[in-house]
C-alpha cells in the first residue's frame, strides 16, 4: 500500500515539475518599461566608453550575455539571424564575464554587437534589473526601454522584436 501512495506522489511531482518548466514568460514586465535607460558608464571591449548618451537616435537592442552562459550560446545564433533580418544595432552587456574568454567566443561563433561593454562587477546588471542571463531591451529613439525578453531570444522573440522594432520606427 506504501508503493502506491509513493508511485503516485511521485509521478504527481514530476507532472508538476514538468508543466512548471514548460511554462515560460519571456516578456515579463520590468518597472524599467516606458522609462529612460538606467545610468550606465562601461568600458567597452575595444576599449571605448559605453554611456547613456549612446541609447538615444535610434532604435536598438541591449542584450546581456557571458561565454559561460550555456543559454547564451544558444542564443547567439538567433542574434546573428535578427541581425540579418532587421539591421538593428546590438549593444552587448557582457556580464561577470572574463574577457580573454569573451574573445575566444566572439571569435569562434561571431560577432552581432556593435558594442560590447564589459559588466564585470555586475552592477550594471544590477541597476537595469537584470534577473539571469541572457536578458535583452528594446530601447527607442529617444532613449526609452519599450520590452524586455527575459531569456533565449529565439524565432518567436524574432518575429516580435521585428514587429516591435517596425512600430517604433513609424
Amino acid at each position: 500500500m506504501n508503493y502506491i501512495f509513493l508511485i503516485i506522489t511521485t509521478t504527481f511531482i514530476f507532472i508538476c515539475f514538468f508543466f512548471g518548466l514548460k511554462k515560460e514568460d519571456k516578456n515579463l514586465n520590468s518597472p524599467l518599461l516606458n522609462k529612460s535607460v538606467p545610468e550606465i558608464n562601461l568600458i567597452t571591449l575595444k576599449s571605448e566608453n559605453l554611456n547613456k548618451d549612446d541609447f538615444k537616435n535610434e532604435i536598438l537592442l541591449v542584450n546581456f550575455f557571458a561565454s559561460w552562459c550555456v543559454p547564451c550560446i544558444v542564443e547567439h545564433d538567433f542574434l546573428l539571424k535578427l541581425k540579418k533580418q532587421q539591421p538593428i544595432k546590438i549593444y552587448g552587456i557582457n556580464y561577470k564575464d572574463d574577457v580573454k574568454n569573451l574573445e575566444i567566443w566572439l571569435k569562434k561563433l561571431g560577432n552581432p554587437y556593435s558594442k560590447i561593454g564589459i559588466d564585470d562587477t555586475g552592477i550594471t546588471g544590477i541597476n537595469w534589473g537584470v534577473n539571469g542571463i541572457p536578458e535583452s531591451f528594446l530601447i527607442d529613439k529617444d532613449g526609452i526601454i519599450k520590452h524586455k525578453i527575459n531569456g533565449i531570444i529565439d524565432d518567436k522573440q524574432i518575429k516580435i522584436l521585428i514587429t516591435k522594432i517596425k512600430s517604433l520606427e513609424k
